[in-house]
């Protein structure tokens, strides 16, 4: 059973139906939480990691967005501040999306089409590079209204559904030490 921190509900939601995806399975089990953001992460997260393996998860998954800063900077404090407090001892990954989840949805935007009907967004050649993809999603989404339709706590799950891994795969390298932790047990922990 896996064990899935996230910042927040829609980072937990999306990353369940992407390691579902993953496994290539709709029966994985999974316990875990999204915070209110990385602050209340990396305060409670030791506590809820040590619950969560009390309960029986045996594979864990940590995301943290990098929001400009460095990866390995993240990872270490996601070290730092929940693996070591919690004792843990087990099988983790610690996912770090550059700049924020949403650039995974972005390597593939074209999936929009399978939610938004008319919505034909161009291919994005290097999603990562978005200083704030959640933001950039939003801006194209904008119907002629200028309303966006986008919105990421209810649509990123939904676009995990759609969007091909193997081009996430390949234009996001934050996303392959996930894909390796699920499909061969490789954490990076």
């Amino acid at each position: 059973m896996y064990g899935i921190l996230g910042e927040d509900k829609s980072d937990y939601e999306t990353l369940k139906i992407l390691v579902q995806r993953l496994v290539n399975k709709e029966k994985v089990r999974f316990q875990g939480k999204g915070y209110t953001g990385s602050g209340e992460l990396l305060k409670k997260g030791g506590k809820d990691l040590k619950l969560l393996f009390d309960s029986g998860c045996t594979q864990f998954i940590i995301a943290h967005d990098a929001d400009q800063k460095d990866s390995k900077e993240v990872e270490q404090e996601l070290r730092n501040e929940i693996i070591k407090p919690s004792g843990v001892k087990a099988p983790i990954c610690l996912v770090v999306p550059v700049q924020e989840i949403e650039a995974w949805l972005l390597a593939d935007v074209e999936a929009v089409t399978n939610i938004f009907k008319g919505w034909k967004p161009k291919p994005e050649s290097n999603p990562e590079s978005q200083s704030c993809p959640k933001e950039y999603l939003e801006k194209l989404s904008r119907d002629a209204s200028l309303k966006p339709r986008y919105r990421h706590a209810t649509h990123n799950p939904q676009l995990a559904k759609h969007i091909d891994l193997e081009k996430v795969s390949k234009c996001c390298p934050s996303f392959r030490p996930l894909e390796a932790f699920v499909k061969h047990g490789r954490g990076n922990y």
